[in-house]
């Protein structure tokens, strides 16, 4: 027995030393390295930060790229194929090793250096290659990390260094990135589902991150691995029971999404308004319009009648009554990121337009509108380049723009405040922004201040310490987000912020202003537009276009408003009712040069005026606006 497994292991070795002399052909040819890459020569110029010992697990032998000395790295091809004669010693030991893989297998672990994600062999090398030879996805290692010196003209390392900060409390060990805010994404999952119902006990989240490898590898993808396993992650949440079979075919079902983000972000092409409806011709009654639809609106958790998600249901509400028999609509209710596909996949599988009422149910949202080509799906976002997944927004900065305005009107401390939460990751800063230059718009020696200190996120009530804050600072006038116990002033209903004199404590004493959604309009416009045709042009994301994403309507689509009191004057209510007009036209853009941010940086140019696009990612802040946090 022991000498036909020799015999075999022969043979192997003598298949194994032509595939590394092919390998050494061909890459020779091209003029590259035929040898294995060899750590000392790859580190030789680099200044070595730390060594640091990891804990023993399995690694993937695609990433065992190389040894550590040069010496030993001759004795291997590219692809960790030997290339000694078969009489030689080396040979000798290989074909040893190799009779015992064959017989009981290699159990004892290698010794690795990790360097920039990939493993360089210690001790072990005969090992990894017979295990290479035969195909295995892994093998047992003792880890030993090599940190490089961050070098900010080597974006590998500046990478890296993300890696590093992401590993302090990462699942994923060892998962290359392609760019640092890719880990940031990552981490955010992870506290996801650390704050949901999956447990994580007893998961090994590097065996299904090598599961997933294996799957990856029978799909050929745009994306490099850990990209696409990061994209994987978002749609699929984590791969807890699913085999390798499903997981390849999960993949398969993701290349349209891994295809756009494996494109450079272009600016997108915007829906800005309703589109007009088709001349009702022959040919438009029998092809342009759709004859009734079925639409869905799915809510998360928390919908009252009273707050932001019963605004919604509202506007569903007079929507169906305005369309009447031509549609038929529902509600799914109490959506999380854990729940959400399983709950759309029953209820919402028949629709013909879902509407998403909340961003943080985008991605797993995802998952189902792949699955359901023929449902147009849209979600309450800013801005988003997924396939199959439109959004719509409003210009909300518009009717902040006019609050601005009216605040100035009002000061007489010249001295005007925005409250708002402090929160801690990038936000959207358009609609304070947006305030700020109304505010100088008409006192251009007014302060503006943003006060956040003490205004706590999902916690309205709070808003008050904001007023205090700014009432003690001079502040007379604020926008405030509506907040309970609020007394003594008659604010209109159904506004969720608005612009009011302050007394000497900080509480509303006189309303002046307020944005309005307009949700039973702006639902009415969609499901019209769906119904004539208008919104089939965000299935040109369907042809391969990605640029085409979304709605993003405002004052002049009528889907929000500015409402003001009696307490601004007859001249005051002109202006403003001129400058809402020429907003609402797209004759006037409130984001009009020359506009600075707090570093100095000139954002918007003399007589120029910022893009869509700007607007939508903008997080920065005006160089004027005082910050009280």
């Amino acid at each position: 027995m022991e000498r036909n497994l020799h015999q075999e292991a022969r043979f192997e070795y003598s298949r194994a030393v032509k595939t590394a002399q092919r390998e050494y052909r061909e890459r020779t040819a091209r003029g590259e390295r035929g040898n294995l890459a060899a750590l000392d020569e790859l580190t030789g110029q680099t200044r070595i930060m730390a060594y640091m010992k990891q804990p023993q697990r399995e690694i993937s032998l695609s990433r065992v790229v190389g040894t550590y000395t040069a010496a030993r790295a001759n004795s291997f091809s590219s692809g960790f194929m030997p290339l000694h004669g078969e009489n030689s010693e080396f040979a000798g030991k290989w074909i040893h090793l190799c009779a015992i893989h064959m017989g009981e297998g290699l159990r004892d672990a290698v010794q690795v250096y990790e360097y920039l994600w990939h493993y360089y062999v210690i001790e072990g090398n005969k090992r990894v290659s017979i295990l290479k030879h035969f195909g295995s996805p892994t093998v047992r290692a003792d880890i030993t990390r090599v940190v490089p010196q961050l070098d900010e003209n080597d974006p590998a390392t500046a990478v890296y260094y993300a890696y590093l900060r992401y590993d302090k409390t990462g699942r994923f060990k060892n998962i290359q990135l392609s760019a640092g805010e890719k880990y940031q994404q990552l981490a955010e999952l992870e506290e996801r589902w650390a704050a949901g119902t999956e447990s994580e006990e007893g998961l090994n989240f590097s065996a299904m991150y090598l599961q997933f490898e294996a799957a990856y590898t029978k799909v050929k993808t745009p994306l490099p691995l850990g990209d696409a396993f990061l994209e994987y992650l978002k749609v699929y949440g984590l791969p807890v029971d699913t085999t390798i079979s499903a997981m390849s075919d999960q993949v398969a079902a993701l290349l349209p999404q891994m295809e756009l983000v494996s494109q450079p972000r272009q600016e997108p092409v915007l829906m800005l308004a309703p589109e007009e409806k088709p001349a009702p011709g022959l040919m438009t009654r029998l092809f342009g319009q759709k004859r009734g639809a079925s639409v869905v609106f799915a809510y998360p958790a928390g919908r009252a009648e009273d707050n932001w998600l019963g605004a919604h249901e509202r506007g569903r509400l007079a929507m169906q009554e305005e369309m009447g028999d031509r549609v038929t609509s529902g509600s799914v209710d109490n959506l999380s990121p854990n729940n959400v596909y399983e709950k759309l996949s029953e209820q919402a599988k028949d629709a013909d337009l879902l509407l998403i009422t909340a961003s943080e149910l985008t991605l797993p949202s995802l998952r189902f509108a792949l699955e359901h080509p023929d449902c147009l799906t849209l979600v309450y976002s800013r801005i988003r380049e997924d396939f199959r997944l439109s959004t719509y927004y409003g210009r909300y900065y518009e009717a902040m723009f006019l609050c601005g305005m009216a605040a100035a009107m009002a000061t007489k401390s010249m001295k005007v405040a925005y409250i708002t939460p402090k929160i801690d990751y990038n936000r959207h800063t358009a609609d304070i922004n947006a305030f700020g230059l109304g505010v100088k718009a008409v006192r251009a020696d007014a302060e503006v201040m943003a006060v956040w200190k003490d205004v706590l996120p999902n916690q309205p009530a709070t808003c008050i310490n904001g007023l205090l804050t700014a009432a003690r600072l001079g502040a007379d006038v604020a926008l405030t987000p509506r907040y309970p116990g609020l007394q003594g002033i008659t604010v209109p209903e159904r506004v969720f912020s608005f612009v009011a004199r302050l007394d000497g404590e900080g509480n509303p004493k006189e309303y002046i202003a307020a944005p309005q959604w307009d949700w039973e309009r702006y639902y009415t416009e969609i499901v019209s537009s769906y119904l004539n045709g208008s919104l089939d042009i965000l299935r040109v994301i369907d042809r391969g276009d990605p640029n085409v994403t979304g709605l993003w309507w405002g004052l002049g689509a009528g889907v929000l408003r500015f409402l003001t009191s009696s307490e601004l004057g007859i001249r005051n209510a002109q202006l403003l009712h001129f400058m809402r007009a020429s907003i609402a036209r797209d004759s006037f853009n409130p984001f009009y040069g020359p506009i600075r941010d707090m570093k100095g940086y000139l954002r918007a140019g003399d007589e120029l005026k910022l893009k869509p696009y700007d607007i939508l990612n903008m997080e920065w802040l005006c160089d004027f606006i005082r910050v009280i946090g």
